[in-house]
C-alpha cells in the first residue's frame, strides 16, 4: 500500500484538486443560476420585484417609474464611475454602450439602516434583461450602493 501510494501521489494529489475545482466550479454555476432566475424576462412588474427581492429588498409596488436612458459611447466619467459600482455584483455597463435602456425605480421598505429620506432601488433593463442596478438615497447627502444587499457597508 505504502508502495502504491508513493509511486502514484502526484495522480492522487491531482485528483483530489481536479475533484475540489470540480465541487467550487459547481457551486459557482447553481448560484448563477439561482441569481440569474430572476434577471431575466423582466417584462412584468411582478417580475421586476422578484428580481429586487432575489438581491434581498422589499419594495412598494405602487412606486414604480419608468424611463428610457441612453448609455454614452463612450463612457463618460460618470457612467465610468457609475460601472465601478456595477462589477461587484457582476455586472458591466461597456456592452451596453450607445444603446437606448429602460430604468425602473421603486421605493425601498425594508432598507436596513434608519435613514429619515426615501431610499430607492433602480433596475436597467435593456431587451427585458436586468444589466445593472443601484441603492440610493435622493437626499442631499445621500449614497448610492450596488444593488446586492450582501455589498451593503
Amino acid at each position: 500500500m505504502k508502495t502504491f501510494l508513493k509511486e502514484n501521489l502526484i495522480g492522487i494529489l491531482l485528483a483530489l484538486l481536479l475533484g475540489l475545482l470540480f465541487l467550487l466550479w459547481g457551486r459557482m454555476i447553481v448560484r448563477e443560476m439561482r441569481l440569474n432566475t430572476y434577471a431575466h424576462d423582466l417584462t412584468t412588474k411582478e417580475a421586476r420585484l422578484n428580481c429586487l427581492s432575489s438581491y434581498g429588498w422589499t419594495c412598494d409596488p405602487g412606486s414604480e417609474e419608468r424611463r428610457t436612458a441612453l448609455v454614452p459611447d463612450p463612457l463618460d466619467a460618470v457612467y465610468q464611475k457609475y460601472n465601478r459600482l456595477q462589477t461587484p455584483c457582476g455586472f458591466n455597463l461597456e456592452r451596453y454602450r450607445g444603446k437606448h435602456i429602460e430604468c425602473y425605480t421603486y421605493r425601498i421598505t425594508n432598507f436596513p439602516y434608519e435613514i429619515h429620506d426615501p431610499v430607492f432601488a433602480n433596475l436597467l433593463i435593456y431587451e427585458d434583461n436586468l444589466i445593472g442596478g443601484d441603492i440610493m438615497s435622493t437626499a442631499i447627502d445621500g449614497f448610492m450602493l450596488p444593488l446586492d444587499r450582501k455589498f451593503l457597508p
